[in-house]
């Protein structure tokens, strides 16, 4: 008896020291607690596991006595036989064994049911047996000490739960709003209850093993309880702090307090009564109840979760629903809208077969039989966790926050100290306004990595979930050597290709939008001011960086599905070759281009001159460039085409500007005007910042028949000469008139022969003389429209002309 106490407590010591290492994650003790103590004949996954771990020791000797032959124990040709027909199994096969397996089960479980009858008789006689001479005496014994046990762990339970609370108390912010603070809060109650658990099952062993009759039976229904109890305790605390129905302010599933409230109550209902089931049944398969009876109570045990789960899904579908869809999103993705619709047929599909399949692979002892109805639900609820905790290592390690109110108030300090070293008046309102609004901005500049971590991080969850659930069905994807297997090691594979690939596009998307001119100026016509250099060449580098992370992963994602890369390397070196030889006009546009943009010829955003073609630099590729003319036009050249390239948009533009002046004007009087004008455009708030030089004359350029030739000329900053032109002659026009300057028309004096004879007697011009009267006139207008701008009357040659 001794022996068999000693044996209770060291196996009581490594359950305990068991759950106390995962818990601060949780559940993973529901997943680790089944998986150390041997293999089970009906093999349990999942949270099933934390009370079929109980039997493994007996199932183990089962197991030996059975006298069935052991993988070891087959010849080398048996395994060779086994493995060629694994191999050859297609899906019809598959579907071909499922079905021979079902009509065994079904045969076993006809069988089976010819006990059913007497089951009772059996439990009685099974319950007297391990009484030894106490009959049915030792069970109200053996439930007043479990009874004393449980209410002494409970007690101690909450003295730590109180404790904590006191301890804790000043971590709870009614008004907290970043999530990596709620999910420390959440973890640290979850992790103080936990070891509530801990202590409630460690207290309630000692108890009973001191008040306790020592009676194997008894230890044994002891040991089911308590586990079951505890059980029941880490389902309470994953639902309380997943739904949080008692912090609204923590919470963070978008779900209100009445339906958090009620789906932890439904959730919680139905663990309890499947964990109740479930250790019925491990407690009568340890008394000894016959094997055909227990893998009954097991079946109905997992009819029981089926019903509970599948009632539980019709009854929440609304809610799982908005949860799916999100509700914060007005316009969800097609592919919610649909699951949001159709989840719960899914989900009542998905339990059926389960049930159908644990059912059989009970019937049959094969492995991963029970477990299966649940394990969506415990792949969820850990996904939730391990999700939760990446956040918080973003959050905490990789990317802190830095719109909290620590950051908010160390800014606000800095803003206080420089405006007390400047002598300026102290207001915290207004200090604090400006550190939120800094602070909101760092944030900003951090989001886009933030985002790609929480994607990260999602697909990491996904992919790790649907292994654990392929796992519990005992058809684990991660490190097998099928195709599946390669099949996993390609999706992690582009999922580094991924974060790589959007990695680097943010970062330089944010460098170009950096370097893009910070305003884009309407008025300017042509030859405005560029992008910077490095905004012209980071397009092009961004292109190459994707390219190569593509590459690089296409060659890996080859190499894992078996593929020998080293002929495609050597391929491609011929191919380039050869590519090099037949398209040698595609190397010359690839090579000046380069060579153009390493001279710094022109940038994007610049309007330059090529000879045939002249328009704003819009886009650049690897090969040529396109150029959007003042007119709309979009011309395409390839950088080999190129011969001189004439830019506009380069450091300065000058303007000149000539205008026709009559020979009795005052030179000095007009150049002072010039001059005085161009001050006050230096002085304007708007016009002035445009020029580099200030309006200047250049006095009288030449002299012709009818007038004397002058002009203006100025410095610009490229674009704006065009802007300034207009305002220039337009000011010059009204000073010219208020200071009695006029400006010079081209006449044309024609003499004709005899013009006095062609008068009549009163004096009036003939026809033939009023005829050449309006042909002078007509060549007098011509003339003028030059005044301004000789190059005007030109035509319309000269129009588009810089």
């Amino acid at each position: 008896m001794q022996a068999q106490l000693n044996h209770s407590r060291h196996w009581l010591f490594r359950l305990s020291v068991g759950r106390l290492c995962v818990s601060a994650a949780m559940v993973l003790f529901l997943l680790v607690s089944g998986a150390g103590f041997g293999q089970p004949t009906v093999q349990a996954q999942g949270l099933t596991s934390v009370i079929t771990g109980m039997a493994a020791g007996d199932d183990a000797d089962k197991s030996d006595a059975d006298g069935s032959k052991t993988a070891s124990e087959e010849t080398p040709a048996e395994q060779s036989a086994l493995a060629d027909e694994g191999e050859g199994a297609g899906f019809v096969q598959d579907v071909d064994v499922f079905v021979d397996q079902a009509i065994s089960a079904r045969d076993v479980f006809k069988d089976i049911l010819k006990e059913i009858p007497v089951i009772h008789e059996t439990m009685l006689t099974t319950l007297k047996a391990e009484g030894e001479d106490r009959g049915l005496g030792w069970i109200p014994v053996a439930l007043i000490d479990i009874a004393a046990g449980v209410i002494f762990g409970v007690l101690a339970m909450t003295l730590l739960a109180r404790w904590g609370r006191r301890q804790f108390a000043s971590m709870y912010k009614a008004d907290v709003y970043s999530r990596s603070d709620k999910i420390t809060y959440l973890l640290l109650r979850a992790l103080l209850m936990i070891v509530g658990v801990v202590l409630f099952f460690a207290v309630a062993v000692v108890v009973y093993l001191t008040v306790g009759t020592g009676l194997q039976a008894a230890n044994q229904t002891a040991l089911v309880i308590f586990s079951v109890i505890a059980a029941f305790l880490v389902f309470r605390i994953i639902f309380l702090n997943l739904l949080a129905p008692d912090a609204d302010s923590h919470r963070l599933i978008n779900l209100s307090s009445e339906e958090a409230g009620s789906l932890y109550r439904a959730l919680l209902a139905g663990s309890a009564v499947s964990l109740f089931s479930v250790g019925f049944c491990l407690w009568m398969e340890r008394l000894g109840l016959s094997l055909d009876a227990h893998k009954i109570a097991l079946i109905g045990a997992s009819a029981l979760s089926m019903i509970i789960l599948i009632g539980i899904s019709v009854a929440y579908r609304k809610t799982i629903a908005g949860l799916i869809r999100g509700e914060a999103e007005s316009d969800p993705p097609i592919w919610r809208k649909v699951l949001a619709n159709v989840w719960h047929f899914i989900a009542i599909i998905y339990f059926a077969i389960a049930w159908g399949i644990s059912a059989v692979r009970i019937l049959l002892d094969l492995p991963d039989a029970t477990g299966l109805v649940g394990a969506p639900l415990q792949v969820m609820l850990l996904a939730a966790i391990v999700y939760g905790i990446l956040i918080l290592i973003i959050d905490k390690v990789l990317l802190p926050r830095l719109d909290t109110a620590d950051a908010q108030s160390k800014i606000a300090e800095d803003i206080k100290r420089s405006e007390e070293s400047e002598g300026g008046k102290e207001d915290p309102e207004s200090a604090m306004a400006q550190a939120r609004a800094e602070a909101a901005d760092r944030e900003a500049l951090r989001s886009p990595f933030r985002d790609l971590f929480d994607r990260g991080a999602a697909i990491i969850v996904l992919f790790g979930s649907l292994d654990l659930l392929a796992s519990m069905w005992g058809v684990p994807l991660a490190g097998s050597s099928s195709l599946i297997g390669s099949f996993v090691e390609v999706l992690l594979v582009m999922f580094l290709g991924y974060m790589a690939y959007e990695a680097v596009k943010i970062v330089i998307d944010r460098q170009i939008a950096k370097e893009a001119p910070a305003d884009q100026d309407e008025e300017v016509e042509v030859g405005g001011t560029g992008e910077s250099r490095i905004a012209t060449l980071l397009p092009i580098f961004r292109n190459f960086l994707l390219i190569t992370i593509v590459v690089i992963a296409a060659m890996v994602v080859l190499s894992e599905l078996g593929v020998n890369i080293a002929p495609l390397f050597a391929g491609a070196g011929v191919v380039g070759l050869a590519i090099g030889f037949g398209a040698q006009t595609l190397i010359r546009d690839i090579f000046s281009g380069a060579f153009y943009l390493l001279d710094d010829a022109f940038r994007k955003g610049e309007y330059i001159d090529i000879g045939s073609a002249k328009g704003v630099v819009e886009k650049i590729s690897i090969r040529s460039m396109q150029l959007r003319h003042h007119r709309g036009a979009l011309t395409t050249i390839p950088f080999g085409e190129i011969q001189q390239v004439e830019n506009f948009s380069r450091d300065w533009a000058v303007m000149k500007l000539a205008f026709r002046v009559t020979y009795d004007t005052d030179v000095e009087k007009m150049r002072k005007i010039i001059k005085n004008f161009g001050k006050e455009l230096l002085d304007d708030e708007y016009y002035g910042p445009m020029f580099l030089a200030p309006l200047k004359s250049q006095g009288i350029m030449s002299m012709e028949d009818s007038a004397m030739i002058a002009r203006v000329k100025f410095t610009t900053k490229p674009g704006k000469q065009f802007e300034l032109r207009k305002i220039v002659y337009a000011g010059l026009q009204d000073l010219f008139e208020k200071n009695g300057i006029k400006f010079a028309h081209r006449q044309v004096t024609v003499r004709v022969a005899g013009q006095d004879e062609g008068a009549d007697s009163q004096g009036a011009p003939s026809a033939s003389q009023s005829a050449l009267q309006a042909t002078a006139r007509a060549a007098a207008a011509g003339g003028a429209a030059g005044i301004f701008d000789p190059d005007d009357a030109n035509g319309d040659a000269n129009t588009d002309q810089l």
